[in-house]
């Protein structure tokens, strides 16, 4: 060899070296991680089969059945019914008439006419008067207060039964002191009932502001007089109806 291949051998005499030795590294683990594996085959064994014969039963269905004989035929007799002779008459038919077995006819008693009915109409139909305890809304002729019966016209009867009924209420209510001294206003509304007799009764509070004003309201309508009680055809009912007293300080 040159003395320049001698040379360039033993400068990559390192790197050789280095390839060198990893390769018995990993021959050498290579060699450690071998393992063989073997198979074993299992010994397999099946039982042995007895020849048996399995009978197998044939099901009879219906049509392998015997089927049973037919009844025999019986003819039928014919019974012929003697035919009767019937005569027929030309005289006519009257309506047949249900009578009892002992019941006798005499042509010598004479025979009576029938009775005759007197007509009654029928009764008129009864007009429902109102209940005694039904109390109406609105009737034919409402209650008056005070003196106002008199007068000719309805609208004249309650033009004055309302003038008289408001100078009465303001004539006898007082304003609430309670109301006053914490300035409640306002209307209330006192609802009640205008008997047969012309009494007040069944007399509430539908409407109330506080302040005691509803009670007063209360107070002054139970103690009204009698009124002249409402009309409906002409009798006297049972009347509601709403009072409405405003509270004003002004």
């Amino acid at each position: 060899m040159k003395r320049d291949d001698i040379s360039r051998l033993e400068k990559n005499r390192p790197i050789f070296l280095k390839v060198g030795l990893l390769i018995s590294v990993a021959v050498a683990i290579l060699a450690l991680n071998w393992t063989t594996v073997q198979y074993e085959n299992p010994d397999i064994y099946f039982d042995d089969i007895d020849d048996e014969t399995i009978e197998v039963e044939a099901i009879r269905t219906a049509q392998d059945l015997p089927r049973p004989a037919p009844p025999p035929v019986v003819a039928p007799t014919e019974q012929i019914l003697p035919v009767e002779e019937v005569e027929y008459s030309d005289a006519p038919v009257r309506q047949a008439i249900g009578l009892s077995p002992n019941f006798n006819i005499s042509s010598e008693e004479p025979v009576s006419a029938p009775a005759t009915v007197a007509y009654e109409p029928p009764p008129l139909p009864v007009v429902e008067e109102p209940t005694s305890r039904e109390i109406f809304k609105i009737v034919e002729e409402m209650p008056r207060f005070g003196q106002c019966a008199s007068l000719p016209s309805k609208a004249e009867r309650e033009r004055c039964s309302d003038k008289e009924l408001l100078s009465y209420v303001y004539q006898n209510i007082r304003y609430p002191e309670l109301a006053r001294a914490n300035n409640i206003e306002g209307l209330a509304v006192v609802q009640f009932v205008i008997e047969k007799d012309g009494s007040v009764t069944s007399v509430h509070i539908l409407r109330d502001i506080g302040g005691g004003c509803g009670k007063e309201a209360l107070r002054v309508v139970s103690n009204l007089p009698k009124w002249t009680p409402g009309l409906q055809r002409g009798r006297p009912v049972r009347v509601q109806m709403n009072l409405p007293v405003k509270f004003s300080l002004k």
